[in-house]
């Protein structure tokens, strides 16, 4: 896997100052057809949102924002018991359309991605590696069902939890149990109310990362069995 080229050729005034360490890394999709779409949107000063970096389908990475300045990526998002997402993360975006449009990440996007964040666990304490969609999932889908987070960890050498499959539906004792233990694993603005309908949209954002062949499906022990599994093996990342 070689080196990236990053570049400084092009620089967002969207920040500010940090209030806190970093110790997450946000990753999106641009849900723009084009580089220049995306550059335009992440360095307006009307639309007031930006990233520290910017990866194009070629690889190339582009840093808009530096990484002790506050970006403004992440809106309103928590994870676990941390908010002020913006203040504690990195945000990454990847050039890419979107759910809607299906298109597949490019290998050099995957690849050029693998080594930055090489680069940023080596540099900096970071606790987890997280989906716009794990920190806002009531609101946020990136980077998307389509995004290979499996691939990812593995470039990194990081453990992948395997599924084990049970395709008996989910009660509604298992039900609570499995959301308590989202909110153990730290997905944000669950209710423990089987009648919450955003509950939905949060299971969506783990099936989107973990379970994507079940995104939209019925819930599944395959889905609670999933969650047990990642809070025995949580580490970092």
């Amino acid at each position: 896997m070689s080196q990236p080229i990053i570049y400084n050729k092009f620089k967002s005034e969207n920040y500010d100052q940090r209030k806190f360490d970093i110790s997450l890394i946000i990753i999106h999709f641009t849900e723009t057809k084009t580089f220049n779409d995306a550059l335009n949107l992440l360095t307006s000063v009307d639309r007031k949102v930006s990233s520290h970096y910017l990866i194009n389908k070629s690889g190339d990475i582009f840093n808009l924002v530096d990484l002790d300045k506050r970006a403004w990526h992440a809106g309103e998002s928590m994870w676990d018991n941390y908010d002020d997402i913006n203040s504690r993360s990195i945000g990454i975006e990847i050039v890419n359309s979107g759910e809607v449009i299906i298109e597949d990440y490019t290998t050099k996007q995957i690849n050029s991605l693998s080594v930055l964040l090489k680069g940023l666990l080596k540099d900096y304490n970071i606790e987890n590696i997280l989906g716009h969609s794990d920190i806002a999932p009531t609101r946020k889908i990136d980077p998307g069902v389509h995004f290979p987070w499996q691939k990812i960890y593995q470039n990194l050498g990081l453990e992948w939890v395997k599924d084990r499959i049970n395709n008996e539906r989910v009660r509604k004792s298992n039900y609570l149990v499995f959301l308590k233990r989202l909110k153990e694993f730290g997905y944000p603005y669950i209710e423990m109310n089987t009648n919450y309908s955003k509950n939905k949209l949060i299971i969506n954002a783990f099936h989107r990362r973990y379970l994507p062949k079940l995104l939209y499906k019925k819930l599944t022990l395959t889905s609670l069995n999933k969650i047990n599994d990642l809070l025995k093996n949580k580490k970092k990342y």
